[in-house]
C-alpha cells in the first residue's frame, strides 16, 4: 500500500470493514477474520493484520517489526495515528524535526496528523504495536501517490 507508486485503488473492504456503514453492529473480528496489508519495501516488506477499517477508523490492528529493522518508507497519514506497544521497545524517528520517542511496553504514543515517522527496533525481540489511525490511514486523493518522505532527514535531537 504505501511504500511507492502505486497504481492500484484502495481496496473495496478498506472503510468498510467488518462491515460497510449502513450494516454496522458490534461483531467479534477474531484473528482467522483479520485483512492483510502488504507494507514496505525490500527486506522490510511485511504483512500487516488489520481488524478493523470503517468510515470512521482508518486502521486498526497490530504492526511488528524484527530485531535490526525497521519500517520502510517513513509514513504519513491524513489522521491521527496512535501506538500502544506490546512487547519489545520500538524507536520512532520524526525525520523533519529529528526528534525520537522510545516506546516500551504499556507505552502509548500519539502522532499528530501530517507528521513524518519511522520505527526502528534495535533491541533483541520484535516490537509489537497496536496502531490506530483515525478517521483515514489514506485519503482518497493520497491513495496511490508516491509518500516517501524525500527531504533531508534532520539530526537526532538526544539530550
Amino acid at each position: 500500500m504505501a511504500g511507492g507508486k502505486n497504481e492500484d485503488k484502495m481496496p473495496e473492504w478498506m472503510g468498510a470493514y467488518p462491515n460497510p456503514k449502513e450494516k454496522k453492529k458490534p461483531i467479534v473480528i477474531r484473528n482467522e477474520d483479520k485483512k492483510f496489508l502488504i507494507y514496505g519495501r525490500g527486506r522490510n516488506l511485511d504483512t500487516t493484520p488489520l481488524s478493523v477499517s470503517t468510515d470512521r477508523i482508518g486502521y486498526l490492528g497490530e504492526y511488528s517489526v524484527p530485531p535490526g529493522s525497521y519500517f520502510d518508507p517513513p509514513d504519513i497519514h491524513p489522521g491521527d495515528e496512535c501506538y500502544y506497544c506490546l512487547e519489545g521497545t520500538a524507536h520512532l524517528f520524526d525525520p523533519v524535526s529529528g526528534d525520537v520517542v522510545e516506546l516500551n511496553p504499556g507505552d502509548a504514543l500519539l502522532i499528530p496528523k501530517g507528521t513524518w515517522h519511522i520505527g526502528f527496533n534495535f533491541g533483541a525481540i520484535p516490537f509489537r504495536l497496536i496502531a490506530l489511525v483515525v478517521p483515514f490511514i489514506w485519503s482518497a486523493d493520497d491513495m496511490g501517490l508516491d509518500v516517501n518522505y524525500r527531504g533531508n532527514y534532520a539530526f537526532y535531537k538526544g539530550e
